[in-house]
């Protein structure tokens, strides 16, 4: 995760905005030649419906974001998702992103929320991983009532350990990644010289 000082800041230069901007200006451009300007009005028109619908949710979960990285216990959650947490923090992670009613405005700002208060790469990952694959919510609600149940719990049965899994994996990529910094630092320092 992210180191808390920095938390929260986005760099100047956000390559994601600039790829969606980029695209969706395309897609707006492509629109409004080969469909018209009608069709695209109309279509602009349903784009800032839909904003203005989930506006509310963005702006609630930034401010959940803010309030729940003041109020998680730093210590508490240090110790029980954090670096050291071991096998134990991916598995709550992953079970805790299982159990977390809600959708991405509620499992993303406290994610980050997390991260702040001490949760490492690896928990971090799992808990979204968990969210994503495991959520008992939209298993037992949507899931249950488009598939044959078997295929549910085939599908559930294969993805229960795909959080611990990506977790551990997390938690060596970024050993790794921060293992060679210094190396890279050390070399260029010594070729600047």
């Amino acid at each position: 995760m992210p180191d808390p000082a920095h938390a929260g800041r986005r760099p100047k230069g956000d390559v994601g905005l600039l790829v969606v901007a980029s695209v969706a200006i395309t897609a707006g451009a492509l629109c409004y030649f080969l469909k018209g300007p009608e069709v695209f009005l109309a279509t602009l028109g349903d784009d800032l419906d839909l904003l203005l619908s989930i506006l509310p949710k963005v702006l609630a979960g930034v401010l959940l974001s803010g309030l729940l990285t003041v109020l998680l216990p730093q210590d508490k959650v240090a110790r029980w998702m954090g670096a050291r947490s071991g096998l134990r923090g991916l598995v709550l992670a992953g079970l805790a992103g299982a159990l977390l009613p809600g959708g991405p405005m509620m499992a993303f700002p406290l994610t980050v929320a997390l991260g702040v208060a001490g949760a490492d790469i690896g928990t971090a990952t799992a808990f979204i991983a968990g969210w994503s694959l495991l959520n008992l919510n939209r298993t037992l609600v949507w899931e249950m009532s488009f598939f044959p149940h078997d295929f549910v719990y085939l599908r559930y049965g294969l993805s229960l350990l795909v959080p611990v899994l990506l977790g551990l994996s997390a938690r060596a990529i970024f050993a790794r990644t921060k293992a060679e910094a210094p190396r890279k630092d050390s070399a260029s320092e010594g070729n600047a010289e």
